[in-house]
């Protein structure tokens, strides 16, 4: 299994990215594939944390129809 894979972006996003990270050493980060692949493990984290909260916001709406179904049936 391969340790690494390859991805691409545009080369318009490449040269922004070169310009900004690269040329600008206060930023860093010493290439561009360093700073992606920073960037990309702190975006699937967000969206980790997000779809934690999604699931949460879920069993808080599944438990609030149950206590109202609950509430109806007792009535």
């Amino acid at each position: 299994m391969l340790k690494y894979s390859t991805i691409s972006v545009p080369k318009v996003l490449h040269e922004e990215i070169r310009r900004t990270v690269v040329e600008d050493p206060r930023v860093g980060y010493s290439s561009v594939a360093e700073f992606s692949k920073e960037a990309i493990r702190l975006r699937l984290d967000e969206l980790r944390r997000e779809l934690k909260s999604m699931e949460r916001s879920n069993d808080d709406l599944d438990r609030l129809v149950r206590a109202i179904r609950k509430a109806i049936k007792t009535r």
